[in-house]
């Protein structure tokens, strides 16, 4: 099917309020437009195609500096959709992505980008479109509604130190932070022991000194010095080694052990320890996948990979059947699974054990597709998420860990933020930050504000929102011009040939990391200095000392005082269950009836206001 494109520059303007309704430009009431332009289709909407060009542009006047939603319907006459963009003052704010993409349908795509005071161009098409119309309007400032606890229950004083300050900065200041990839550190091979600051001489052979196998001597870590004049308030290590093929082997658990090592001369600084996990399972010695990952030939039962860029691991298998709602816990790939959690989860409790909280962001970009927990569904990554915290927090105990979701975008939507997939979202309450990776391809510093929107959109107000990889430094004067105060950036590693660094000129590293409005490590208070409120305290003193007690089918919550809301049980994998009280209760002891339950695990979550307290419970 032919189509010609089209343009027309639109000397129209309309001022727009901060607080107005929405500003309509119709296409068709654009100067230069005439009547052989406009078509109509099925349902009477007119859209006007010119014979010339490819775009089609409209003037439009703000009254102030400002973030602004902007939505356009379109026609789609060809498959050539996917170069149709919508520009902003001459860059792109979002792309024309519509599912499903059929010929001679139209569409309401929407876009949200930074426009200033006075007279700005909103230019719609660079593809085989018509347009009808576009709307304008100053996006709302959010307003954020965020728990004063972490979600995990009983968490630790140093857990709840690291939420209480992120939770206190947000929307006010945003700290810095840099990824560890390469790392120094010394190995006795014969020993099989990590040799510590103070334990090599020169008879030793050691490669590194002292000072560079500290955290601070690290290739990363002293290169973001260089450049800026100050040290990242947050660390970034990866459980990369932690577990698949060769963990045990002597560099590997070097790497593995010197991550604690580093966690721990940070946190005595006062920084912020974070993690992620590019995860290996078993034996296998690969995490990425390749197209459809274990669906790809080759990829059959006993196969760990067909590729080095391929994993056939199938993480379903751990469940049931393929809609992952119930956990075989029988199956090789749960134990699998469950084995590499248990050994990750025996580091942070070493430090767990040394008082120090971690920032923990497990599989991470899943709807990417490019590793393999991204390779099902939507259903199951959630129900995989679910059952990586149950294991750690509820199995193993661990009370230390401030808990990253990773949204993403979707490749069946596109790249931009405008096909970031919240369908992935675990749920709130195993989220206590939802954070995105972006690498700016124009590095032009901005405060990728339509991330942060986007978010807000989709997942809600109730969570922090960090950049958990960068590449490009979002300016501080665009984060709070824009009000998108990421809770922390995280730049990617300088080392691996990352040279994320470079991304960022000197100029504006000394800039921003200089600003009052990032926190630096020299801006850290001390954890001896961050009081957690003293409503953290009384919530918890009421459920932490609440009994419960399981005979036969019959539940007994006993209560220490008046105060618990509500009284809930979930199974293993996290769904609601059974609601058994919601309104206050009194001080005593409380009886519930289980019957109808099937004999199994379940958890029992006693909630007082933002605080929760949650046991596993065993039906007979």
């Amino acid at each position: 099917m032919e189509f010609k494109s089209f343009v027309a520059i639109a000397a129209f303007s309309v001022a727009v309020s901060a607080f107005a309704a929405p500003t309509v430009y119709e296409a068709e009431a654009q100067p230069g437009v005439n009547a052989g332009d406009v078509s109509a289709d099925s349902t009477g909407a007119k859209f006007v195609t010119k014979s010339s060009g490819t775009e089609f542009t409209f003037t439009v006047k703000v009254e102030e500096t400002a973030m602004y939603d902007i939505t356009t319907k379109v026609l789609i006459k060809q498959y050539d959709w996917t170069t149709s963009k919508i520009l902003v003052n001459g860059v792109e704010a979002g792309s024309m992505l519509t599912t499903p993409r059929n010929c001679d349908s139209s569409y309401v795509v929407a876009a949200s980008a930074k426009m200033r005071a006075g007279e700005n161009t909103i230019t719609v098409g660079n593809g085989a479109i018509g347009v009808d119309y576009i709307t304008v309007e100053r996006h709302p400032d959010p307003v954020f509604n965020i728990s004063e606890l972490p979600v995990t229950p009983n968490a630790s004083g140093s857990a709840q130190k690291v939420y209480t300050f992120l939770r206190n900065n947000f929307m006010k200041k945003t700290v810095s932070g840099m990824m560890i990839s390469d790392q120094n550190f010394n190995y006795d091979y014969g020993n099989m022991k990590l040799l510590k600051a103070g334990e090599c001489t020169p008879a030793d052979s050691c490669k590194f000194s002292d000072e560079e196998v500290s955290w601070k001597g690290q290739t990363d870590i002293a290169e973001f010095y260089k450049r800026s004049g100050h040290y990242p308030a947050v660390g970034g290590f990866d459980m990369l080694f932690a577990a698949g093929g060769h963990h045990e082997e002597g560099w590997f658990r070097g790497y593995t052990e010197n991550n604690l090592v580093m966690t721990e001369q940070l946190w005595e600084m006062g920084g912020i320890p974070t993690y992620t996990w590019h995860w290996k399972v078993g034996e296998d010695t690969i995490f990425y996948t390749q197209q459809e990952g274990y669906r790809n030939a080759g990829c059959t039962e006993g196969v760990t990979k067909t590729a080095d860029n391929n994993t056939c691991f199938n993480y379903t298998k751990a469940f049931k059947d393929s809609t992952c709602k119930e956990i075989d816990l029988t199956s090789q790939v749960y134990k699998d699974i469950v084995a590499d959690v248990d050994i990750v989860s025996g580091y942070f409790k070493e430090l767990e054990g040394k008082g120090i909280s971690v920032v923990w962001r497990p599989l991470h970009e899943a709807s990417g597709g490019w590793f393999w927990w991204g390779t099902a569904s939507p259903k199951c990554y959630v129900q995989l998420y679910r059952l990586v915290f149950d294991r750690m927090v509820n199995t193993n105990k661990l009370t230390n860990l401030i808990w990253v979701w990773n949204i993403n975008t979707d490749p069946k939507f596109g790249y931009d933020y405008s096909a970031l997939n919240a369908e992935w979202y675990p749920g709130d309450e195993y989220v206590d930050i939802v954070a995105v990776d972006i690498y700016d391809p124009l590095n032009n510093h901005n405060s990728a504000a339509n991330y942060f929107n986007k978010i807000v959109s989709d997942v809600g107000t109730k969570k922090l929102i960090a950049l958990s990889e960068n590449g490009a430094i979002p300016d501080i004067d665009s984060i709070a011009e824009d009000k998108a105060y990421w809770s922390y950036w995280m730049t990617w590693s300088q080392t691996w040939s990352g040279n994320f660094l470079e991304k960022t000129p000197t100029d504006m590293w000394k800039r921003n990391l200089d600003d009052e409005r990032i926190i630096a490590l020299d801006d850290m208070p001390g954890w001896d200095k961050v009081i957690t409120p003293d409503v953290i305290r009384a919530g918890r003193n009421i459920v932490r000392k609440a009994e419960i007690s399981l005979q036969g089918k019959d539940l007994a919550i006993a209560l220490p005082q008046a105060g618990v809301t509500a009284i809930a049980i979930f199974d293993i994998t996290g769904h609601r269950i059974k609601t058994l009280n919601i309104g206050v209760l009194d001080a005593g002891t409380h009886a519930f009836s289980l019957q109808g339950l099937a004999q199994g695990s379940y958890i029992v979550q006693v909630k007082s206001g933002n605080e929760r307290f949650a046991q596993k419970i065993q039906i007979k």
